[in-house]
């Protein structure tokens, strides 16, 4: 039987399996957790700086493919509170899924800065904080200026989820519904969009050269705000799947496969055209690659492999893990493998890649078998 606890999404074995008879639906979240853990891990140990065929196809993998990993995972997690907050009800959010992520939150943010301090002398977000009360906020947001957020943002979103399935438990008809949830997805798609506008920071110059400087929350890469229409997409597919729509790929099924995969495509096009900066997560086409994800592991009847059940199982630990070698010891020491890329190009970035995926692994394993830091993983 396939497990989902152990994830970026975090959630416990019970709150992914509802019920015996919907448990198997779910397999097809383990391939996605296993490719886009390792897609994130190749993000920070830069693999998509190195040229493939051509420059535009390593930057098209990494804005387009591999930036979907933090979308997918919200998915997954929004789906997944759903199903159980419908099972148990109010008490689920407040009893066992926000003390969890909160609990997550606090571990690896303070694992971090100690780390940090023990392997530089200081912490420079830590110092940053306290600097105004604009710094220690974005402090706060940014889980320490780090890929950390996740863990804020996702507490943030199902928090909101969680007043969206209580209004919505309040409105019985059909139609109502549908309304409200299509008016609220596209409300929060308009003010994603908003915020793509909006990233026109003004620049400063440095001892290294002109870097950006964002003048508001707008322009966070981790706004919380970014992953609001997450939460009416998920709500969709919940009603869906427990309509039983999502049983077989029928007509209707492939009409709505194949009109997120023209939007996906639409706003991917526009984002090339239009926009310069695309290492962003207010790009509407996340939004619907996501989605076309999130239903294709639901619709999919493929046996997952033992190897993949293995990474889904470690893939929370990977995320949490790798930065501690890609924001931590490679930044410390940057030319570490740099004589490697002298005899093969790239060869640095590689075994950069392999050392963190493979470290990550092992420390997961090492963590699960202390009962107090087992649940930190």
């Amino acid at each position: 039987m396939t497990t989902f606890s152990n994830s970026p999404d975090p959630q416990q074995r019970t709150d992914s399996h509802p019920n015996k008879k919907q448990s198997q639906k779910f397999e097809g979240f383990d391939f996605l957790r296993a490719v886009f853990a390792l897609l994130i891990i190749a993000i920070h140990s830069n693999l998509f700086t190195l040229k493939i065929g051509s420059s535009s196809i390593a930057s098209i993998l990494s804005a387009n493919v591999a930036y979907l990993a933090v979308p997918v995972f919200f998915q997954i997690s929004l789906f997944l509170f759903y199903i159980k907050s419908e099972k148990v009800g109010s008490s689920y959010f407040f009893q066992k899924r926000l003390p969890k992520l909160v609990s997550l939150y606090l571990f690896w943010v303070i694992s971090k800065i100690v780390f940090d301090i023990l392997l530089t002398g200081k912490s420079e977000s830590l110092q940053n904080s306290t600097t105004s009360i604009r710094a220690f906020i974005e402090f706060i947001v940014s889980g320490g200026n780090s890929p950390l957020y996740f863990f804020f943002s996702l507490a943030f979103i199902t928090g909101l989820t969680e007043v969206v399935i209580f209004g919505l438990r309040r409105t019985q008809k059909t139609l109502l519904r549908r309304i409200i949830i299509y008016s609220s997805l596209i409300a929060s798609c308009i003010l994603v969009f908003i915020f793509s506008l909006l990233r026109l920071p003004g620049t400063i110059e440095n001892a290294t050269g002109v870097v950006r400087v964002a003048s508001s929350i707008a322009q966070w890469d981790y706004n919380p705000l970014n992953f609001l229409p997450y939460i009416f997409t998920t709500v969709l597919v919940v009603e869906e799947f427990n309509a039983e729509q999502l049983k077989s790929m029928n007509s209707g099924i492939k009409t709505r496969l194949y009109v997120l995969l023209s939007l996906f495509m639409t706003f991917a096009i526009y984002e090339w055209n239009l926009r310069q900066d695309l290492m962003h997560y207010s790009r509407l086409s996340l939004v619907f690659g996501s989605w076309l994800l999130l239903y294709l592991a639901l619709l999919s009847t493929r046996k997952v492999p033992a190897a993949v059940q293995f990474l889904s199982g470690c893939s929370l630990g990977l995320y949490t893990f790798h930065l501690f070698f890609t924001h931590g010891v490679f930044e410390k020491y940057p030319n570490l493998f740099t004589p490697l890329a002298k005899v093969i190009p790239g060869l640095d970035i590689l075994i950069m890649l392999f050392i963190t995926s493979v470290a990550s692994v092992l420390l997961t394993l090492l963590f699960r078998r202390v009962k107090f830091l087992k649940d930190f993983v």
